[in-house]
Parts: structure tokens; C-alpha cells; sequence
């Protein structure tokens, strides 16, 4: 990527895979009748377009139809283990019931809990990727709220060597 140092930008291309399955997890929420959960290029081309932040400037040819087809991988595997993965988050999340937490953190934890339980993601990258794109697209809060219920999860993980 070619950036000036004072600009802002996706630091991986795995963060940016993360951020096209983010989009689609939350449009899949709020849109009914929406259920398109294949993610081509051309889509992905269009959100980078649509992402707004101060000093953002970024090109869809950063980016390799390997990018997208983890994005694709993201998107159907909290698809598809998304009861496992909300009875994980309401676990940790115990003073917010599922219901409650906003869209965009709930949709940050899942693909995090989906990393490190099945992708075998290292816990260091899923936890500071879920932080960092928190800082980006959620709260004042979110952040911290997304670290405390990863940290509880990662620790609990790694004592009894598996959550099921």
C-alpha cells in the first residue's frame, strides 16, 4: 500500500477481510430480506468506497481475491456456528444480555470467537484486531467492552483447554 505515514489505513489485508464479513454481519441484521452472503470483489470494492473516516484513503487494488475469499470464509462460518458463538458471548457478556449489545460489537465478537475457536487464529492477533476495529467502527466503549468479554473468553479458553 502505498500511504503517507499521517494517514489512516487497513494495516492487513486480513483486517480488511474482517471488516467486509463486519459490514455484511451487520447489513444482514438490520436489512430484512437481506441474505446475500457471498462477498464479491465488486462488493468489497463498494464498502471500501463507502468507508468514511478523517484522512482515510485506501484503493481496492490493495486488495487479492484471496482477501475476499476469507472474508467469504468469515462470513459463512459465523453463519453457520453463530448459536455456539452467541452462547459463548452471552457467557462472558453477562451484564449485557445478546439482545442488547450493540450490532456492531456483537458482530466484532463473533468473528473473533469464531477465529480463535475455529480458525486457530493466535489469540494476541483476533484479540487486537477485535480492538482495533472497535476503535474504528464502535463506541467510545466498545473497545474495552470487546477486550474485557475476548480476555474472559481467552483465559477461560486456555484453562480448560477448550469451551465447547
Amino acid at each position: 500500500m502505498s500511504i503517507k505515514p499521517d494517514q489512516p489505513y487497513f494495516y492487513g489485508r486480513r483486517t480488511f477481510s474482517r471488516i467486509l464479513t463486519l459490514q455484511y454481519l451487520y447489513k444482514l441484521d438490520i436489512i430484512p430480506g437481506f441474505n446475500n452472503t457471498i462477498i464479491t470483489m465488486n462488493d468489497a470494492s463498494a464498502i471500501l468506497n463507502e468507508i468514511q473516516i478523517e484522512g482515510f484513503i485506501d484503493s481496492i487494488s490493495n486488495y487479492e481475491e484471496e482477501d475476499i475469499k476469507y472474508a467469504n470464509e468469515l462470513l459463512n462460518g459465523v453463519n453457520n456456528q453463530k448459536n455456539t458463538i452467541d452462547s459463548i458471548i452471552e457467557t462472558f457478556a453477562t451484564s449485557f444480555p445478546l439482545k442488547d449489545l450493540p450490532i456492531i460489537d456483537k458482530n466484532i465478537l463473533r468473528i473473533s470467537i469464531y477465529e480463535i475457536k475455529y480458525v486457530s487464529l493466535k489469540v494476541e492477533i483476533a484479540l487486537n484486531e477485535a480492538i482495533e476495529i472497535a476503535k474504528i467502527f464502535g463506541s467510545e466503549k466498545s473497545s474495552s467492552f470487546i477486550n474485557g468479554v475476548l480476555d474472559s473468553f481467552i483465559q477461560k479458553k486456555y484453562k480448560n483447554k477448550e469451551i465447547k
